[in-house]
């Protein structure tokens, strides 16, 4: 989110004079003033602010549609995994996801069509009272949202994990009744979990080129006390521990899963022959692993980026950071709206329920069978 990057904000510790939803296209507020022959841009940060401009003239548009395409498909994902016969505690957690993606696209909808889309506003209008209010609002929902999704994709890559190394077991612990508990703490636990963002920023008054009184989300008193102890806190937890920890867990349990698939079909093959429950089975650990994979290429970059911005400091922060944050962006609202296709693409039992349900005459016996994971 170029002017309200939830990230940018806990990262701003790493810059006292970025200024938080006034980015001017994502340079920061310290180097704007100065004159060509005055800034050194190191990390090439010339060519990759040139990268930004390019690619921010479009971002707007392109996350306009990824969202509207997000919603969309996130409702027919919910919709189809709560039919009857797709009832299941993997399909559970993953209806929770869905939910949890939808939410942070219906809130990025209307910030990237008034700070993006909408260029005629003049500036009373871009940073009026209400709109700043919801730009608050905005940067702790969406974080708290994608927390969820986060660590829920975490415990459906767990889930699985013990479903295909444990079958004998996987019927008591993998349970609905479990499930349902994960899906509730995780809502709960991410929510009590940010609350050192919600009180680390808070609304300020400006004053614009006309004097004119405009408002900013910026930090908030308790924030700066102790040396500015709580945004950097933050920024250690928010932008690197919860980006490469959940990162680190899914490309171990990935590795997992791959080396149990990998036993399977060399097992299969000295068989000669295999039950079509454990070829389903397998298939859904295949589909689930597309899942996980996509959420590494998307989430992954942004993690390390911030790693590398508490390592290397400010100028790391300001001319490579900062330059790829609507990137950012766009790879994590690809990886909220994608999941359709996924399962669309990977998983029968969820393309002959959807085709039952919004094609009916198509698929008369789509709904016949036992209730199974996508």
């Amino acid at each position: 989110m170029a002017e309200m990057n939830l990230e940018m904000y806990i990262n701003a510790s790493m810059n006292e004079h970025f200024l938080a939803n006034y980015s001017y296209g994502n340079l920061s507020h310290n180097t704007i003033f100065r004159t060509p022959n005055e800034i050194d841009y190191p990390y090439f940060g010339d060519y990759l602010a040139q990268f930004q401009r390019g690619y921010g003239a479009v971002h707007g548009y392109l996350s306009f549609a990824f969202c509207i395409f997000g919603i969309t498909a996130n409702i027919l994902n919910i919709i189809v995994l709560t039919r009857k016969n797709m009832i299941s505690p993997t399909n559970a957690i993953l209806t929770g996801i869905a939910v949890a993606d939808m939410l942070v696209m219906l809130s990025y909808l209307p910030f990237t069509f008034h700070n993006y889309i909408r260029r005629d506003l003049d500036e009373a209008d871009k940073f009026s009272y209400g709109w700043t209010v919801f730009t608050l609002f905005h940067a702790h929902f969406t974080v708290v949202n994608h927390t969820i999704s986060t660590w829920l994709t975490v415990t459906v890559a767990i889930w699985r994990f013990l479903a295909i190394s444990f079958p004998q077991n996987s019927s008591i612990w993998c349970c609905m009744a479990r499930a349902k508990c994960a899906i509730a703490a995780t809502y709960i636990l991410s929510a009590v979990f940010c609350i050192p963002v919600y009180l680390t920023f808070t609304v300020s008054v400006f004053r614009g080129e006309d004097e004119d009184i405009m408002y900013r989300v910026d930090f908030s008193q308790i924030a700066q006390r102790h040396n500015r102890l709580l945004e950097k806190i933050n920024f250690w937890i928010f932008s690197v521990i919860t980006k490469l920890v959940p990162c680190v867990a899914l490309t171990g349990i990935s590795l997992g899963l791959i080396k149990v698939l990998y036993e399977r079909n060399k097992r299969r093959q000295i068989l000669k022959g295999t039950a079509d429950a454990d070829k389903n089975h397998d298939r859904t650990t295949r589909m689930l692993l597309a899942v996980l994979l996509l959420f590494l290429l998307t989430e992954f970059p942004s993690g390390l980026l911030a790693l590398l911005s508490g390592i290397l400091g400010t100028d790391f922060f300001n001319n490579v950071y900062v330059n790829f944050g609507d990137t950012m962006d766009a790879l994590a609202l690809i990886n909220s709206s994608i999941n359709f296709i996924i399962y669309c693409s990977m998983s029968q039992q969820f393309r002959n329920t959807f085709a039952y349900l919004f094609f009916p005459s198509c698929f008369q016996n789509a709904m016949n069978g036992p209730a199974a994971s996508v």
